[in-house]
């Protein structure tokens, strides 16, 4: 192998989001991600903010979404106090946002604090599990595991996240990496179908993260790996890309009751075919636009078409988080813009800025598809209704607030 591992990932030590933060105050320690040395890889400039444009067209400045929206993925690891859930809210009601999904739930007593401390606001914060893998490849993981979950399901949990170290980091006990068909979560799989929790899935990553770095890259033409080579995987013998995907797909079909909303276009925004194909070989899997809408933005034309075709299998998300949840017009409303409006070249709502202000995601504009209203209120939230009881319940009061019929 060409790139030399610096530091390998076992699961052992990936148990970051279930640990109990002290005091209850502070959110779980970020797990480690692994380090690999990238022979040839050499720093350049940082890229620098998106040149001004010349260009005179039309403009929408939509303050709020047209419908009140239900946000299917937001990290909100650092809801801890009341202050920190009325500041979210805050924001939440000056974009539209009705409801949020916390993906950050953790398990454990860290779940148990995540979600006594969204209690007051449970018209407006969904609180989801997460597994723990410590012990993974230990005897009985399976059945310990599952028991919790189920534990957070009585509870309130409003389903289950996974993360990308399933598929990219987390090894067995032969060094091979742990796929997500693997049979020691189908008990996880098989709860979540037993209970009608959706799992928000967010296994595999950009298809630009596989491949070498240099300016035939767009990721690192936006702006990546000018300062480090992190998260870039080109042979450093993780899984390729297609392999997570062959394993992902291996599981929508071993789990057909269970609801998959998997994030980001399932990281295949870039070809929509392939995307239609498999929402129509797999009943269960969906998808969310989270982090994505500079994929779909670039293409307004095809996403259209795909967005009206697929809509009962579209979620609105965001990907935001502290970081980025307070710009609301850099990163809300260009959203709402995508979706209502016909708008040419305007910004995406890059989730990643360089210190110079270049979206990293996509050093690009994007254009309006005016989706119609019914298939933007689907998307916006009556999609979400279907699969998250509290959405079910709370949204008839956020449409009245809003008027909207």
């Amino acid at each position: 192998m060409r790139f030399r591992l610096l530091l390998t990932l076992t699961a052992v030590c990936v148990a970051a989001s279930a640990q109990t933060p002290k005091g209850g105050t502070q959110p779980p320690p970020r797990r480690p991600r692994p380090t690999y040395e990238h022979p040839g890889w050499k720093p350049t400039p940082l890229q620098t903010a998106m040149p001004k444009t010349s260009l005179k067209v039309e403009e929408h400045k939509l303050q709020k979404a047209k419908f009140p929206a239900v946000e299917v993925h937001f990290h909100g690891g650092f809801l801890r106090a009341p202050a920190d859930y009325q500041k979210l809210i805050s924001i939440m009601d000056q974009v539209g946002v009705a409801m949020l999904v916390n993906l950050d739930g953790a398990s454990g007593e860290a779940f148990d604090q995540y979600l006594k401390s969204s209690e007051p606001y449970k018209d407006r914060i969904i609180t989801m599990a997460r597994l723990n893998y410590t012990g993974v490849n230990d005897p009985g993981w399976t059945e310990k595991m599952t028991a919790e979950l189920e534990r957070c399901f009585r509870a309130g949990a409003g389903g289950l996240k996974i993360s990308k170290e399933l598929g990219l980091d987390l090894r067995n006990k032969d060094g091979s990496y742990l796929q997500c068909d693997d049979p020691r979560l189908d008990a996880i799989w098989a709860l979540c179908a037993k209970y009608n929790k959706p799992v928000v899935h967010h296994v595999n990553d950009q298809v630009d993260r596989f491949l070498p770095i240099g300016p035939e890259n767009e990721r690192y033409e936006a702006g990546l790996w000018r300062d480090n080579a992190s998260e870039n995987y080109y042979q450093t013998g993780q899984p390729s890309f297609e392999e997570i995907n062959k394993h992902r797909e291996a599981m929508f079909a071993k789990h057909a009751k269970t609801v998959f909303i998997v994030a980001h276009i399932a990281h295949l925004g870039f070809d929509l075919k392939r995307v239609g194909a498999m929402l129509d070989k797999y009943p269960n899997f969906n998808v969310d636009v989270s982090a994505a809408i500079q994929e779909l933005g670039r293409q307004p034309h095809t996403a259209r078409k795909f967005l009206i075709q697929y809509q009962d299998r579209v979620f609105y998300g965001s990907d935001g988080g502290a970081g980025r949840m307070n710009d609301l017009d850099g990163f809300w409303r260009p959203h709402w813009r995508y979706f209502e409006t016909q708008d040419e070249y305007f910004d995406h709502p890059a989730q990643l800025l360089s210190p110079q202000g270049a979206p990293l995601h996509g050093r690009w504009k994007i254009y309006g598809s005016l989706v119609p209203d019914p298939v933007i209120r689907k998307i916006y939230y009556q999609n979400a209704m279907r699969y998250f009881p509290a959405a079910k319940a709370a949204m008839p009061k956020h449409l009245a607030a809003r008027g909207v019929k």
